[in-house]
């Protein structure tokens, strides 16, 4: 047993909610090492949790999707690993703190030369965005995909998928952030002055043969519009039935009843829909997760994945990480970094 700093949740609430405290932390258990974390990411999903709207995460509760580190301790039945080793993994909670536990079959190794901003930008939102587009979607070079949400932490790394695969993107965005999409190689739409589906059709002969869509709803059911015969729109999150960390009940319904799709239409055109999370995957396909995620940190080492980071924070500055990142005013990740 020993002690260490975490961020706790005690209660849903506003970003001033999240606490800096001393906890206990056991030795690490069968199975399990001990790491000290280099660097945590800092995810929407971090902040419907602090809200209290996160399915199965109730305060209290110490938040944090993911981990860069190192093993500080090792638990009895541990193979393949060792003291020292530079690790990643998707936590879903708990990673808001110095040190923690943390099942080793989780684990993929980081290379030593990649910054632990860099790498932690890599880790939820590489595996999201490489599973999405390696598994869900089948794209070919010169084919059209649709990446909304576009200068976000997935986002940027769907452009960056696309590009690696000869394809050609749309990405949607605010105003201020389509030049970040530019740079990309993205062709840029503002969601709030431009007709996404009117723009794609314009843009390609049939549709994408891909979209990624974070938001859910009617907002999904446009994207599905947008895809040409025989392509899949990938839904993986639900943000209009959550906007801004709070609930949106007309959207909430919307979701659980609208569908609004004819299966006889996606059957004639072969579209298809899927739908995308990150833990389900984690916990029911084990391996294809370390899989996958090794391999995003490959891609990163080599320079094919270039995550940006919207802000870097001390664990102490936890609250304004969170507010900043529910501004919406930055484009790709928010970290907490460890001394």
């Amino acid at each position: 047993m020993s002690r260490t700093q975490a961020v706790r949740l005690d209660r849903a609430g506003p970003a001033t909610a999240l606490r800096v405290v001393e906890v206990d932390l056991a030795d690490p258990g069968p199975g399990e090492v001990q790491v000290a974390i280099e660097a945590a990411g800092v995810a929407y999903a971090d902040v419907v949790m602090r809200n209290g709207l996160y399915p199965g995460v109730r305060a209290p509760v110490v938040p944090g999707y993911d981990l860069v580190g190192r093993i500080v301790g090792m638990g009895p039945g541990v193979t393949g690993w060792s003291m020292g080793a530079r690790v990643a993994a998707v936590t879903i909670t708990g990673s808001y703190a110095r040190r923690r536990n943390v099942a080793a079959d989780l684990l993929v190794e980081v290379p030593d030369a990649v910054d632990a901003s860099q790498a932690v930008a890599c880790v939820l939102n590489g595996v999201t965005a490489f599973q999405m587009f390696h598994h869900c979607v089948h794209v070919a070079p010169g084919e059209w995909v649709l990446v909304h949400g576009a200068a976000g932490g997935v986002g940027l790394l769907l452009l960056d998928l696309a590009a690696a695969a000869g394809a050609r993107a749309i990405g949607t965005a605010s105003a201020g952030k389509l030049e970040t999409l530019r740079q990309r190689g993205a062709e840029a739409v503002d969601y709030a002055s431009e007709d996404f589906v009117e723009r794609t059709r314009a843009l390609t002969t049939h549709g994408v043969v891909a979209a990624f869509d974070h938001l859910g709803g009617r907002h999904f059911r446009r994207s599905v519009t947008a895809l040409r015969p025989g392509g899949t729109a990938v839904l993986y999150g639900a943000y209009d039935a959550t906007r801004g960390g709070r609930a949106n009940p007309a959207a909430f319904l919307d979701l659980l009843t609208g569908s609004g799709f004819s299966t006889l239409a996606l059957f004639q055109g072969s579209r298809g829909i899927v739908g995308y999370n990150v833990s389900t995957w984690r916990d029911h396909r084990r391996a294809l997760y370390r899989a996958d995620l090794a391999a995003v940190m490959e891609a990163l080492a080599r320079g094919t994945l270039r995550p940006a980071i919207g802000g870097v924070f001390a664990l102490e500055d936890v609250a304004r990480a969170h507010q900043v990142l529910e501004s919406r005013g930055v484009s790709g990740k928010v970290v907490l970094k460890m001394d």
